[in-house]
């Protein structure tokens, strides 16, 4: 599918629904009309629920209608529909998202969050973004923060935060169960209830199952491997309560996930003589994550608030290059003034402990295994400590200002970093914004890159060498950290303008420049080779055994600048259109002996797409009948004149249409919907091919949907 056509499906649509007369109940489906920017309240920025119209941050809502409609099946396909964010699929259950910077599949830069709780992988500094515990169902709206929010939530809000908003207990589905089929063996059940306790206590509940292949790919080096699976269950419980002054929120929750996985073994000749040089067998990696937490308000007669967060999260997972473990206890109090001379103060403190436990290898697993992770010291109780302050000051009838600093110390580098902001609003008119910001923000030290060793290892049995005799060659590439490493950090200079007409349109448009400091980099610092004479395979004159060490340093920066433009329209009553366009670009450079004779790692630095759309167009039919549309373009990256990289390193060009056609024949019966995803990007490859990253393929699915309780009820 070109874009041409894609643009002609949209049109289409639109003139359509110009003569449709939605004569049916039209809110007996999810609410149509656009909320206004001046109603929808948002949490992510300040903490406290506040107007968006009137929030000082490039702030982006995602709500659960365009969720529903989106047809999307994980968090991350969700996110597409943000401007500022690069969503880049790596496989069937592997994204890379970023936010205003560079893209990889782990990412430092932003924080993701679920209700507040982090999800966020403090030990690999990035975000598993297939084992977020939380359901779509669930999800009451979805707030990207764009720029640096780290006086509000703490270290790695540098780009970016993701916040998950879930559903109050009152509000979640009662009693509905889905049953989802498709190809590439996609199979997925999903059942949620809700009930009242009492005049005070409401619960809700739901549990999810679902099964697919790792790829969506015809490639050939995945083909003998295509029966293989990936498990994942997931559930969760919240219970809400409220009496008076007090509001408490309870959740549990978790995440389990299987993978069906091929593995080698190498058996060097001098170790394991008789033995196959590489044994391969199928084995299943299981990573999971459990959690527990609660959260009360208490409202004081003056307004003020007292806000108290506790949270328990246990997450492991066996891959052998993050095989750990971690109990995290999470606790946050802020105390919120209402009125201090007609300003809002809030003050609080948060603490963090992360009891970690990475695996231990023997020597023999160091020349067996193609690769692992190891550290001197394999369990750390890690520490962090903050207070933060934040005030909001009404200057005059129309201008706000607000100025705040978080100071965070970690026990990992014993420092204390400071994360201060100031941010200012003014209005315009009633329905106009122009607001403008700075601030400053950290990425959280971690032992992945201080005291860990990443080790990839190969083995071949009776190589060629130049001399013109055969050896057994074992090759070992090991990646050490640097406990000598400052802290990274970015500096962000943003402006931004909103203008909303009630129910009928939001528009924003936003602009920033960022600072980013102490970028890690691998430098070569030595290779060592040993030639063992004894114990070698028949034929071969002994056993080569090579090491190349690198280890990190941090002379890279950055400087990017871009912008957003993010537009939301209720076109006609039954018909809303979303749409955004984002660039940013990325400026490099190098201080140190590394840099005069390797351009390269500033050139690669740069090497990243500069223009994303997306939009997505929803249509009420009739009562009966909706359907939904996405697009999404991403527009390959261009290196630099100078630099020596081949193509194959560039991102490539991305356009893709995602569709979905929902019929509920009746009040009462189940919903059936048919979805499709990769329409115009069938087979191609999100990543640059340097990257390994695997095609992705045209899926499709039904899904049948039924709200039992209503049907009951009736």
């Amino acid at each position: 599918m070109t874009a041409k056509s894609s643009f002609l499906i949209h049109l289409s649509c639109l003139a359509l629904a110009s003569h449709t007369v939605a004569s049916d109940d039209l809110m007996s489906l999810i609410d149509m009309p656009l909320a206004s920017l001046a109603e929808t309240k948002v949490v992510s920025t300040t903490r406290n629920a506040q107007s968006l119209a009137d929030t000082p941050a490039s702030v982006y809502v995602i709500t659960a209608k365009e969720i529903n409609r989106s047809g999307a099946r994980s968090v991350a396909d969700v996110l597409a529909l943000a401007p500022g964010l690069h969503v880049a699929k790596f496989s069937n259950y592997d994204w890379g998202i970023s936010a205003r910077g560079s893209n990889q599949a782990l990412n430092n830069s932003l924080l993701v969050m679920v209700d507040g709780r982090s999800v966020f992988n403090a030990m690999f500094s990035g975000v598993d973004w297939d084992l977020i515990p939380v359901s779509l169902d669930s999800i009451a709206q979805i707030e990207i923060v764009l720029g640096p929010v780290g006086t509000i939530w703490g270290g790695n809000a540098v780009n970016g935060v993701v916040n998950i908003i879930t559903a109050d207990a009152e509000s979640a589905p009662q009693g509905k169960v889905s049953v989802s089929a498709g190809n590439y063996q996609y199979r997925e059940v999903k059942l949620h209830e809700a009930t009242q306790l009492n005049a005070k206590t409401h619960i809700s509940g739901y549990v999810e199952y679902v099964e697919h292949m790792p790829w969506t790919s015809e490639e050939e080096r995945v083909q003998t491997n295509q029966h293989f699976g990936v498990l994942t269950g997931r559930f969760g419980g919240r219970l809400d309560y409220q009496h008076l002054e007090n509001t408490l929120n309870v959740q549990f929750g978790g995440i389990r996930s299987e993978e069906d996985y091929l593995w080698a073994k190498y058996n060097p000749h001098f170790l394991f003589p008789g033995k196959p040089s590489t044994e391969y067998f199928e084995q299943v990696m299981v990573a999971q994550e459990y959690f527990l937490g609660m959260n009360h308000v208490y409202e004081r007669a003056n307004a003020d608030t007292w806000e108290n967060d506790a949270w328990l999260t246990y997450s492991s997972n066996d891959s052998t290059d993050r095989n750990t473990q971690f109990a995290r206890l999470d606790l946050d109090s802020r105390y919120t003034l209402n009125d201090v001379v007609g300003t809002q103060l809030m003050l609080g403190v948060n603490v963090r402990l992360i009891d970690e436990a990475f695996a231990s290898y023997s020597l023999q697993d160091q020349f067996t295994m193609p690769y692992l992770r190891t550290t001197q010291s394999p369990e750390f109780f890690n520490q962090s400590y903050g207070l933060f302050a934040n005030w909001t000051v009404p200057v005059t009838d129309r201008t706000t200002m607000m100025l705040g600093s978080r100071w965070q110390y970690d026990n990992i580098t014993n420092r204390v970093a400071p994360q201060p902001q100031a941010r200012f609003s003014y209005a315009l008119s009633k329905s106009q914004r122009l607001w403008a910001g700075w601030g400053r923000a950290i990425v959280t030290p971690s032992r992945l890159e201080l005291s860990t060793e990443f080790q990839q290892n190969g083995y071949i049995e009776g190589a060629q060498f130049s001399d013109g005799n055969k050896y057994d060659y074992f090759y070992s590439y090991v990646y050490k950290g640097n406990e000598d490493l400052a802290v990274e950090s970015v500096e962000t200079y943003e402006l931004g303008y909103r203008f909303w007409n009630e129910d009928r349109l939001q528009l924003s448009v936003s602009g920033f420049y960022s600072q980013r400091d102490n970028i890690r980099v691998y430098k070569g610092v030595s290779s060592n080779q040993w030639v063992i004479s004894d114990g070698s395979s028949p034929g071969t004159s002994g056993t080569v055994i090579e090491e190349y060490v690198s280890q990190y340093i941090d002379p890279l920066s950055t400087q990017s600048y871009g912008g957003e433009i993010a537009m939301k329209w209720q076109a006609l009553e039954n018909l809303q259109l979303n749409t955004n366009y984002s660039y940013k670009r990325i400026i490099g450079d190098c201080s140190g002996a590394i840099c005069s004779t390797n351009n390269e790692v500033t050139y690669n630095l740069e090497n990243q797409p500069n223009h994303f759309v997306n939009a997505q167009l929803m249509w009420d039919i009739s009562a009966n009948f909706w359907m939904s549309s996405m697009m999404q373009y991403i527009a390959p990256s261009v290196l630099h004149p100078d630099s020596n990289s081949e193509t194959s390193a560039r991102w490539p060009r991305v356009f893709n249409v995602e569709m979905a056609l929902s019929w509920l024949p009746k009040v009462g019966y189940p919903r059936f919907t048919a979805s499709v995803e990769n329409l115009g990007a069938n087979q191609t490859i999100e990543y640059p091919e340097t990257f390994g990253a695997f095609q992705n393929g045209t899926q499709y699915w039904v899904t049948a949907e039924w709200d039992y309780a209503a049907s009951l009820n009736r």
